[in-house]
């Protein structure tokens, strides 16, 4: 990699070379813990050459291993990494076991999700108790346009964040989902089927901050069979009432970057 691609900046402020190798780390998750050099060249839509460059400079600190055969995975220095972000992402002890109970109350998977530019991610997660559930990766980035938790994230999003969104996705429509932010808003949960994934769907309401901000979403999920007319409103009570128990006591010290 040449001094020129590591100072080439992009047209958003970023940095070009940067961007590229981590996209590449992007294409290793839980799914695919190994990829080959053709599979990341194909994906990344990189020349070769360019690929084999930010392998050699990625494998060089540690944050890729080759695996031989033109076969990587992610290094070991990641380890380090995910044992200090996982300290400083973690929720209150607190917070969890009101999750814990939700999860016990209404047997769906519940998980506490932040906003993070146009996605919104996972920070905790407890598992429904039943066979058939709703799981997500925690850490994953997942579309701020779909889904209960990304409702309720949007009601406390500025407006260029909503007008970034539209220009992102051209099927929706400003009115519309200003329209839809404000209800929910105004009635303090969201409730979604299908929107993310076809057969799953989701109750969600704010955690908020004292001053009202805010700062994450929790949200119930599972599959869209048990979330039947009757069952919904139940869900609503229990999902809106745990996340008023958590805004009062608060997430703990992962806050400071809320």
């Amino acid at each position: 990699m040449t001094e020129t691609d590591i100072a080439t900046p992009r047209a958003d402020g970023g940095v070009r070379s940067i961007t590229r190798a981590v996209d590449v780390l992007n294409l290793f998750d839980a799914q695919h813990p190994t990829r080959t050099l053709r599979e990341l060249v194909s994906l990344t839509e990189l020349p070769k050459t360019t690929v084999v460059r930010l392998l050699a400079t990625l494998e060089s600190l540690g944050l890729v291993a080759d695996r031989r055969e033109s076969n990587y995975g992610l290094g070991a220095n990641f380890l380090r990494w995910v044992t200090l972000a996982q300290s400083m992402w973690e929720i209150s002890p607190e917070a969890h076991q009101i999750m814990s109970r939700l999860v016990d109350t209404c047997g769906e998977t519940v998980n506490v999700y932040i906003r993070r530019d146009l996605h919104r991610v996972a920070i905790a997660q407890v598992e429904g108790t039943t066979t058939v559930r709703s799981v997500v990766q925690i850490g994953k980035p997942y579309d701020l346009g779909a889904g209960a938790a990304a409702k309720i994230l949007l009601t406390g999003a500025s407006d260029q964040v909503i007008r970034d969104l539209l220009g992102a996705h051209a099927e929706l429509q400003l009115d519309s989902l200003q329209r839809e932010i404000t209800g929910i808003r105004e009635a303090g949960y969201a409730i979604t089927h299908g929107e993310r994934e076809l057969g799953a769907s989701a109750v969600a309401a704010p955690i908020t901050t004292s001053d009202g901000r805010v700062i994450a979403a929790l949200s119930a999920s599972g599959p869209t069979s048990r979330f039947t007319a009757d069952r919904v409103g139940w869900y609503v009570d229990q999902v809106t009432t745990a996340a008023t128990e958590i805004s009062a006591i608060g997430l703990g010290s992962v806050e400071v970057f809320l």
